[in-house]
């Protein structure tokens, strides 16, 4: 079935060559997903009609509470990790301890609007293989994802 362009998908303009761009220019696209029990929020942000910003957002997990005695060990051992993923972490991406100690990592890349597809596909991929020794790390110190988001609804 043909379509014919420019056409309109979700928040996104989809141009002859499958190429896509915000729909509107003061109302950038985001979506997330889920990938190793964690939630990957994403938003596109236009720093000119060229070129755009591809915004990250992943809680990585929580810091273990002392209220449950089998984790007590593991805060102690969250918090030092915590202290030293900075120092390690690729350049542009920014570990945060939120208040209720949720672990964000926030993250961006530059790339080219309007975007194909396979082109936002390579670069969520890129993240996620990149992010995966880290997720690993922060499993075995306790810092899990199943639990992270359990009532906070703005991560």
């Amino acid at each position: 079935m043909p379509f014919d362009a420019p056409f309109m998908l979700g928040p996104f303009a989809v141009d002859a060559m499958g190429r896509l761009a915000p729909r509107a220019p003061d109302a950038m696209p985001g979506f997330f997903f889920r990938w190793r029990d964690r939630t990957i929020r994403a938003k596109f942000e236009q720093l000119d009609p060229e070129r755009g910003r591809l915004v990250l957002r992943a809680t990585l997990g929580r810091v273990p509470s002392t209220a449950n005695p089998r984790d007590s060990g593991l805060r102690a051992q969250s918090f030092q990790l915590l202290h030293l993923l900075p120092s390690v972490l690729p350049g542009p991406w920014r570990v945060l301890l939120l208040p209720d100690h949720c672990v964000r990592l926030e993250a961006d890349s530059q790339v080219i609007l309007p975007i194909t597809a396979t082109d936002m596909l390579v670069e969520l991929t890129r993240f996620l293989l990149e992010l995966a020794p880290y997720l690993d790390l922060l499993d075995e110190a306790g810092i899990g994802g199943a639990s992270a988001e359990a009532g906070n609804a703005n991560t």
